[in-house]
Protein backbone atom coordinates (compact mmCIF):
# COMPACT_ATOMS: atom_id res chain seq x y z
CA UNK A 1 0.00 0.00 0.00
CA UNK A 2 2.70 2.06 0.87
CA UNK A 3 4.57 2.22 -2.28
CA UNK A 4 1.30 2.50 -4.41
CA UNK A 5 0.65 5.84 -2.58
CA UNK A 6 5.09 6.42 -3.22
CA UNK A 7 3.63 5.66 -7.16
CA UNK A 8 0.77 7.93 -7.12
CA UNK A 9 2.73 10.84 -5.67
CA UNK A 10 5.20 10.76 -8.15
CA UNK A 11 2.84 9.99 -11.21
CA UNK A 12 0.83 13.48 -9.46
CA UNK A 13 4.47 15.27 -10.06
CA UNK A 14 4.78 14.09 -13.47
CA UNK A 15 1.45 15.03 -14.31
CA UNK A 16 2.44 18.62 -12.73
CA UNK A 17 5.81 19.36 -13.85
CA UNK A 18 3.67 18.42 -17.41
CA UNK A 19 0.94 20.87 -16.22
CA UNK A 20 3.60 23.87 -16.16
CA UNK A 21 5.37 24.04 -19.36
CA UNK A 22 3.92 25.65 -22.45
CA UNK A 23 3.39 22.52 -24.41
CA UNK A 24 1.19 21.07 -20.97
CA UNK A 25 -1.24 24.30 -20.83
CA UNK A 26 -1.84 24.11 -24.61
CA UNK A 27 -2.57 20.41 -24.40
CA UNK A 28 -4.83 20.82 -20.99
CA UNK A 29 -6.66 23.73 -22.81
CA UNK A 30 -7.33 21.58 -25.69
CA UNK A 31 -8.24 19.34 -23.24
CA UNK A 32 -10.85 20.94 -21.38
CA UNK A 33 -12.11 22.42 -24.60
CA UNK A 34 -12.98 19.31 -26.04
CA UNK A 35 -13.79 16.82 -23.38
CA UNK A 36 -16.80 18.17 -22.07
CA UNK A 37 -15.47 18.74 -18.51
CA UNK A 38 -18.16 21.43 -17.88
CA UNK A 39 -21.06 20.37 -19.01
CA UNK A 40 -23.37 17.09 -19.46
CA UNK A 41 -22.71 14.13 -21.23
CA UNK A 42 -26.44 14.23 -22.52
CA UNK A 43 -26.82 16.03 -25.88
CA UNK A 44 -28.42 19.17 -26.86
CA UNK A 45 -31.82 19.27 -27.66
CA UNK A 46 -31.79 19.15 -31.11
CA UNK A 47 -29.45 16.28 -31.12
CA UNK A 48 -31.05 13.30 -32.60
CA UNK A 49 -28.43 11.40 -30.56
CA UNK A 50 -28.73 13.06 -26.79
CA UNK A 51 -30.42 10.17 -25.13
CA UNK A 52 -28.02 7.24 -27.09
CA UNK A 53 -26.44 5.55 -24.19
CA UNK A 54 -23.31 4.88 -26.48
CA UNK A 55 -22.70 8.63 -27.33
CA UNK A 56 -23.27 9.43 -23.35
CA UNK A 57 -21.12 6.93 -22.34
CA UNK A 58 -18.37 7.86 -24.90
CA UNK A 59 -18.69 11.63 -24.12
CA UNK A 60 -18.51 10.74 -19.86
CA UNK A 61 -15.48 8.53 -20.69
CA UNK A 62 -13.51 11.90 -22.37
CA UNK A 63 -15.18 13.99 -19.31
CA UNK A 64 -13.97 11.44 -16.85
CA UNK A 65 -10.61 11.25 -18.52
CA UNK A 66 -9.46 14.73 -18.15
CA UNK A 67 -11.20 14.98 -14.88
CA UNK A 68 -8.67 12.57 -13.70
CA UNK A 69 -6.12 14.12 -15.23
CA UNK A 70 -6.79 17.36 -13.23
CA UNK A 71 -7.31 15.25 -10.14
CA UNK A 72 -3.40 14.38 -10.75
CA UNK A 73 -2.13 17.91 -11.46
CA UNK A 74 -4.29 19.09 -8.12
CA UNK A 75 -3.05 16.39 -6.14
CA UNK A 76 -1.67 17.85 -2.49
CA UNK A 77 1.43 16.45 -1.47
CA UNK A 78 1.58 14.71 1.83
CA UNK A 79 4.86 15.83 3.85
CA UNK A 80 5.97 12.05 3.50
CA UNK A 81 5.46 12.17 -0.51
Amino acid sequence: MIENEKINAELARCYKRMALTEDGKKIMADLEMNCGQDRTSIGPRDDPYRWDTNQVLYHEGMRNMYLYILRKINRKEKEND
